[in-house]
């Protein structure tokens, strides 16, 4: 259990340490690309992603045939990358990507450690040192979708429902979010810069297996 709660955070004082993380700032155009996961060999792990709780290559590849995207394929595991990208959110405030659930582990539900997996899940991660509050949209196994939850393994992360198991499988499905007004919704005052991106499919505490994709990641000033 105690893994799953210090992966985000080591995560982003591990990669903010060792000075491995892109970042984006100073831009004036009203859609800023964070990935789409294009540029790279068929089979890596994505270049400039960092991970935290066991082999990234184990889980997340990318697949490149007639279309590029990011496989994860957790089995029985829990392994988050993250991608330093810092931008002001009132400046940028929609985060926009592309999922696509393949299987979700079975009997997952967020509200509880016992449970606590989901099929796919994208974090807007904002400064902050031990405990940085962290804003974490899911594709759900069981939950209604539009649920706002706390992580039960830590209190500064907020968990967001977007899709659940009555969303279509294996369909790309495309996202657009609010996080500034999501933000200010859950936390109650004015977000600090967001200083990454992270990524997770797992299924550790099921014991089972989550398989998504994800694909063309941005941040935009309009909805």
């Amino acid at each position: 259990m105690y893994k799953k709660k210090a992966i985000t955070a080591v995560l982003v004082i591990f990669l903010t340490v060792a000075g491995l993380l892109f970042s984006s700032t100073g831009h004036s155009s009203s859609v800023q690309k964070i990935e789409d996961f294009s540029l790279f060999k068929g089979g890596s792990l994505p270049e400039g992603w960092r991970s935290r709780g066991g082999d990234a290559s184990d889980v997340y590849q990318i697949k490149s045939n007639q279309e590029a995207y990011l496989q994860a394929n957790a089995d029985n595991s829990a392994v988050a990358i993250a991608k330093k990208f810092t931008y002001k959110v009132s400046e940028y405030p929609y985060l926009k990507w592309q999922w696509r659930a393949i299987k979700l582990p079975q009997g997952g539900d967020e509200r509880f450690k016992e449970t606590g997996d989901s099929a796919a899940a994208i974090y807007v991660i904002f400064e902050g040192f031990i405990r940085p509050d962290i804003i974490k949209y899911v594709w759900s196994a069981s939950l209604p979708m539009k649920t706002m939850t706390q992580s039960p393994y830590n209190s500064k992360t907020k968990i967001v429902v977007l899709e659940n198991q009555h969303s279509p499988l294996d369909q790309w499905v495309t996202e657009k979010v609010d996080v500034y007004a999501d933000y200010k919704r859950l936390f109650e005052k004015e977000p600090k810069q967001v200083q990454a991106i992270g990524l997770m499919s797992d299924s550790d505490n099921t014991g089972s297996v989550a398989i998504a994709h994800y694909k063309c990641i941005a941040v935009c000033m309009n909805k």
